[in-house]
C-alpha cells in the first residue's frame, strides 16, 4: 500500500508528507522513533535537531498510546520543509483532556524540543481523535 507523493507533489509544489500507521502500543515506539531519526537525516538535519525530533515524537507517541482503547491505531505524518519538520500524530482517545494537561512534565518535555506544539480533537462517528501537532526547526537546540 505504499503511494508515492513525489509526483503528486512536484506538481502541486509541495513537500512529500511521509504518513506511517503502527499500532498503538508502547512496542512501535521505537519504528516511530527511526523513522523520524531517518526523515530528519535524510534532510541534513543536525545531529542534536534529530535527538530533539525522536525525543519529542516518543513523548508525543506516548500520550496518545496512553489514552488509546485496545487495538487503536496511531497515525503519524512527516512533512519536511527545511528548515523546518512538521510532525502530526493521532489516534483515537479515552480521555483527550489528559493528553494535553499544560502543567505534565511530558508537556513540558514537549515544549522545550519543538518550536511549536499544539493539540486538537475531533469527534467523528467511531469516537474522539486527539491530534498532536508539532514543528521543530534545525538547530532548535540551541534554543
Amino acid at each position: 500500500m505504499a503511494k508515492s507523493a513525489s509526483i503528486d507533489s512536484a506538481r502541486e509544489h509541495t513537500p512529500p508528507i511521509v504518513e506511517l500507521r503502527v499500532k498503538a502500543e508502547p512496542d512501535q515506539l521505537s519504528v516511530l522513533r527511526a523513522v523520524a531519526a531517518a526523515i530528519a537525516l535524510q534532510h541534513d538535519f543536525d545531529l542534536d535537531t534529530v535527538a530533539d525530533v525522536k525525543l519529542a515524537v516518543d513523548e508525543a507517541a506516548t500520550r496518545l498510546i496512553m489514552n488509546s482503547p485496545a487495538d487503536s491505531t496511531l497515525k503519524c505524518c512527516f512533512q519536511a520543509t527545511p528548515p523546518l519538520l512538521k510532525i502530526s500524530l493521532s489516534a483515537p482517545s479515552s480521555d483527550a483532556a489528559q493528553i494535553g494537561q499544560p502543567r505534565s512534565f511530558g508537556w513540558h518535555v514537549l515544549n522545550s524540543l519543538t518550536d511549536s506544539v499544539s493539540v486538537s480533537t475531533d469527534n467523528d462517528a467511531n469516537g474522539t481523535v486527539t491530534t498532536i501537532d508539532l514543528s521543530i526547526a534545525e538547530s532548535s537546540a540551541a534554543r
